[in-house]
């Protein structure tokens, strides 16, 4: 599997605060765009917990399962750049 970096504003406190919390060891979970799809993964993970047609189911899982773990969930836009945070 080929990863894609995207640039991104280091100075960005969305940014800084995700940096943050892989030093911490915190595991979250992201809602990322694949292909025409929206998936679900804890960070680190290589394979989607979940798969969705769009972004608000995706988003609306994504919430269910950090606040079961009481992580964070990062929902990022179509072009890999995270649009929100949410804290759970």
């Amino acid at each position: 599997m080929k990863k894609i970096l995207y640039k991104t504003n280091q100075n960005n406190p969305t940014i800084k605060a995700y940096k943050e919390a892989i030093e911490k060891g915190m595991q979250n979970h992201h809602v990322l765009p694949r292909g025409d799809e929206w998936i679900v993964k804890k960070a680190g993970s290589s394979r989607a917990s979940q798969v969705f047609s769009t972004q608000k189911e995706a988003a609306n899982y994504g919430k269910l399962v950090a606040q079961n773990n009481g992580t964070a969930l990062f929902i990022h836009r179509s072009d890999g750049k995270i649009r929100e945070r949410k804290d759970y």
